[in-house]
């Protein structure tokens, strides 16, 4: 520190020659280097920009110009927030004068007589204090960098990841319509062998092959749907829906599934007020996968309950099933795309639950999954704000 100290610029304003040489004499016996002396105070300025001073030791009874007038020519050249130290040396003892110094720009203040241990102490203050304040704004200036360095770096990576999840969303719209357009012509021609065939094993055949098809021109418009809400590039079409009429409506599709499992479902609660506001396509979908997991779940000839409740604040739509409920694995996993876990009990896995939470944050809603305290089954909860 005292070796940086001693190299820092020092200029000495005095119209006394002999107040000038006691000055630089104990300035050049302490070990400083750079000392530059004037008696005319209408040189500061010039000195100040060629100089470069880090101290100015300033008289202010002189003439032409008092060390009032000389630090009011300087404070414009002084960059704001910038530490620059003066420290007046006069033998005005008025405290006016001290005041209005201190005031002007002067950062101490000492009246002659002095002291010239005392002055060097000051001046050792003085410039240990604009060390520090240079240090303190070339580690701002050396932060202020390194934030624009990383917001640019951000930026890039931003831009890169937008980019990236375009290519993705486009590969994937393609990917599904290629897969539709195929699918169509396949699962139309399983429809018309199953008309003209009769051998019973090849009917097992197209059944499987049925199965299989459909299974993928599911997965095609799931994956495609995932995509889209992920990157937020589904569209939402907002009209009132009814559940009511969404589980009636899956009721009718899965009827197959119910008479063959001898499953009973049941809607209660109230169902007349049951108007969501949402997109129709991806509730649909919501009401059905969670109508086809809770059927799937359950036991043969078991009850599958649909509970709607409403008030000013929210609406809820419950199904609850009587299967064996979810394991803690599961529940881990429940909401994970592709997450290898436990299937419900063992086998939840697949795409429906995240999904559906995809389009419920898309809708500014929830999802609550639990098991159903105290009896067999779990509950499967969407909660939408009204």
């Amino acid at each position: 520190m005292d070796s940086t100290l001693n190299k820092a610029h020092i200029l000495i304003v005095d119209d006394q020659q002999a107040n000038i040489d006691i000055l630089n004499d104990m300035l050049e016996m302490t070990g400083y280097t750079n000392i530059k002396t004037t008696t005319d105070p209408r040189s500061v300025v010039g000195l100040f920009n060629t100089f470069k001073p880090d101290l100015i030791l300033l008289d202010l009874m002189m003439p032409h110009l008092s060390g009032f007038q000389v630090m009011e020519q300087l404070g414009p050249l002084i960059p704001a927030d910038t530490y620059f130290p003066i420290l007046v040396l006069t033998a005005d003892v008025n405290p006016e004068s001290k005041t209005r110094a201190l005031a002007g720009g002067a950062s101490d203040f000492l009246t002659k007589p002095f002291d010239l241990v005392e002055v060097d102490l000051r001046i050792k203050n003085l410039l240990n204090t604009k060390f520090l304040h240079g240090q303190l704004e070339n580690q701002n200036q050396i932060l202020e960098i390194k934030v624009k360095e990383r917001t640019i770096e951000l930026e890039n990576a931003n831009r890169e990841l937008q980019v990236l999840e375009q290519a993705k969303s486009d590969f994937l719209s393609i990917i599904s319509h290629e897969i539709n357009t195929p699918l169509n012509g396949i699962i139309g021609f399983i429809d018309i062998l199953k008309m003209v065939l009769e051998d019973p094993e090849h009917l097992e055949m197209l059944d499987n092959l049925d199965v299989s098809a459909k299974r993928l021109e599911h997965f095609a418009k799931i994956s495609l749907l995932i995509t889209r809400l992920k990157t937020n590039n589904a569209s939402i079409f907002l009209e009132n829906v009814g559940l009511a009429q969404l589980i009636e409506k899956g009721e009718y599709k899965f009827k197959d599934q119910l008479s063959s499992s001898g499953i009973e479902l049941n809607v209660e609660g109230e169902i007349e007020n049951s108007i969501v506001h949402g997109d129709l396509y991806l509730l649909e979908f919501c009401v059905d996968s969670l109508l086809e997991n809770a059927l799937k779940y359950s036991p043969q000839n078991g009850v599958v309950t649909v509970n709607i409740k409403t008030d000013q604040a929210q609406t809820n739509c419950s199904f609850i099933d009587q299967g064996d409920g979810f394991s803690s694995k599961a529940m881990q996993n429940l909401f994970k795309l592709f997450a290898p876990g436990e299937q419900h009990v063992d086998q939840n896995e697949g795409l429906g639950l995240a999904l559906v939470k995809l389009i419920m944050d898309a809708h500014k809603g929830e999802i609550k999954v639990r098991n159903n305290s105290g009896a067999k089954g779990a509950i499967v909860e969407l909660v939408f704000k009204n």
